[in-house]
């Protein structure tokens, strides 16, 4: 019983650590609508400085969500998430592949207790992918698949774009 209470402690001890880590790498909100690059000041990446219009959808399903993604500063953020849930700019990960790149990121929400976990590609001007999004409840976890397809742009044209 012992052994297993001070298990239980460590256990506590190492999810606080790592609520506070992920909390510290979220990084800091684009802002407005054209994000300058001074918005960020965490690591680099090979994508920074790209720009996308894209649409949003359920995974095979009709209908649109008019989004833009970044990357800037090694950091990825959806205005749409931004602007809906308050998810924070996230780190990215890429790899240079035959036709382009691939990425993926781990969105954390701060204000709730979801992810949004970013699986996507980059060949010439477009990019595409999936999201799969997730909210954890009080004895389970509810989630959905959207998809995302789009364009490169410049900040100009997503303020344009974008309502």
């Amino acid at each position: 019983m012992r052994i297993l209470k001070s298990s239980l402690q460590i256990l506590a001890i190492l999810v606080l650590i790592g609520g506070a880590v992920l909390a510290l790498n979220s990084g800091r909100s684009f802002g407005a609508n054209a994000p300058s690059d001074s918005a960020l000041t965490i690591g680099q990446g090979a994508l920074d400085g790209l720009t996308f219009t894209t649409n949003l959808a359920p995974q095979g399903k009709p209908g649109a969500i008019r989004d833009a993604m970044f990357f800037r500063n090694g950091q990825f953020l959806s205005l749409e998430c931004e602007d809906r849930c308050n998810y924070p700019a996230s780190a990215y990960f890429s790899r240079e592949v035959v036709d382009g790149h691939e990425f993926v990121v781990e969105a954390w929400c701060p204000t709730k207790d979801a992810t949004m976990v970013w699986r996507g590609q980059i060949i010439d001007d477009k990019v595409s992918g999936t999201v799969t999004w997730s909210v954890r409840r009080f004895y389970w976890t509810v989630g959905t698949v959207l998809e995302f397809s789009g364009d490169l742009a410049t900040e100009e044209e997503v303020a344009a774009w974008r309502p």
